[in-house]
């Protein structure tokens, strides 16, 4: 069964308002003949409904800019992985049977596995800068002269690089995020060290 084949079994199977009942527990409220139906968006704190489905395209769009896309597209965005992943996901729940080489799947498995593991290391630097942040903070209350400030200046200074760095931890784009992360690796090995 070529992928084509495949996606387009995964679209005809699934729709968007099933993906978001099943996924998020989100069960969209459907009038008779409607051509669209808006509900309040789930990736984003939405005040009035921003998120419109459009059942006989089984499409959907975040006005407010979250994203936009068929069923494969969404399942992506709701469990943030490539839309391979999605296919993949859906292939297997929907019991969609696809031979895939050897070399491609061992592929994807490293793959995840690597993402898997700067996802641990991430979420240990973040925690590590708001802890040592938090300690800088707590110091810097301490201050009562000159000679104090004088000390503690690059305690003072450091701050804003924390925020700077836990910024770009938050990025949306990965290269910034994969940067951060070799640049912080080696304080995180040596925080480790000093921890035990």
């Amino acid at each position: 069964m070529s992928e084509n084949t495949v996606i387009q079994e995964i679209k005809c199977m699934l729709s968007i308002e099933d993906a978001l009942h099943q996924y998020l527990g989100i069960k969209p409220d459907r009038k008779s003949n409607a051509k669209s139906l808006n509900i309040k968006c789930p990736f984003h704190n939405d005040r009035s409904p921003s998120f419109t489905i459009w059942p006989q395209s089984n499409t959907w769009k975040c006005w407010a800019g979250c994203g936009h896309g068929d069923v494969i597209n969404l399942v992506s965005k709701i469990h943030s992985f490539s839309n391979e992943d999605a296919i993949l996901l859906l292939r297997k729940q929907l019991l969609i049977e696809r031979k895939w080489p050897a070399t491609v799947y061992t592929t994807w498995i490293n793959n995840r596995k690597l993402l898997t593991g700067f996802k641990e290391t991430k979420k240990q630097i973040v925690f590590m800068l708001l802890e040592i942040r938090s300690l800088f903070k707590i110091v810097l209350k301490q201050v009562t002269s000159f000679e104090d400030i004088d000390l503690l200046g690059d305690v003072y200074h450091t701050i804003p690089l924390i925020e700077k760095y836990l910024e770009e931890l938050e990025s949306r784009e990965i290269e910034m995020q994969i940067a951060t992360v070799k640049h912080l690796l080696p304080f995180l090995n040596k925080w480790r060290e000093n921890c035990e």
